[in-house]
């Protein structure tokens, strides 16, 4: 029997210009736009830009055990647990009146500090069971597992823009509970 895990606490938070991060083309589409920080009213680094960035997960927690069952087969176990992703509301109506705003647009126009608000944390439960039969001096070996056993879809990736139908809304969730079957021919 084999048991092992990992805690990692961090905090990621602040505000930067995430302009051609990346090496094909300017931002890979990775992030909004073409750099919208300092292009105007309300998208400057002052306009509530300070704050947890989308990328930060307080807490994780990983553990992982595995059992030698007495008839040449093996069970496993994987669990996690993460801290929910900060997001923000964005609202262009607390900047239009300010002088050179223009445009109708919520991107990127924070109506409250980065990160003000969290997503629902994760966390998922796996299980495998490996079962060997040996066939002369090969092995047959088969596998099943099921990965989120408790089928929890948590929501991420939530709607900003006060302006659309869905604001606050999750728009991505953890894939649901689903099964695999393995089959190896070991030499």
């Amino acid at each position: 029997m084999s048991l092992r895990g990992s805690y990692t606490w961090s905090h990621y938070y602040g505000n930067f210009d995430q302009d051609n991060s990346s090496l094909d083309g300017n931002d890979s589409a990775i992030f909004i736009g073409s750099s919208n920080i300092g292009d105007g009213v309300g998208l400057q680094l002052w306009d509530n830009k300070y704050g947890d960035l989308r990328g930060d997960r307080r807490h994780l927690l990983k553990m992982y055990g595995a059992y030698s069952l007495g008839w040449n087969a093996s069970i496993g176990a994987f669990g996690i647990y993460q801290s929910g992703q900060p997001w923000e509301a964005w609202n262009y109506e607390i900047y239009q009146n300010i002088p050179g705003f223009s445009g109708l647009n919520d991107v990127n126009r924070y109506a409250e500090p980065a990160g003000s608000r969290t997503s629902p944390a994760h966390y998922q439960f796996d299980l495998t069971y490996t079962q060997n039969v040996a066939i002369s001096a090969f092995n047959m070996q088969f596998q099943l597992d099921a990965f989120n056993v408790f089928d929890k879809q948590t929501g991420y990736n939530f709607e900003p823009s006060v302006h659309r139908a869905n604001f606050g809304k999750a728009r991505d969730t953890f894939d649901p509970r689903r099964y695999q079957v393995a089959v190896r021919f070991q030499f």
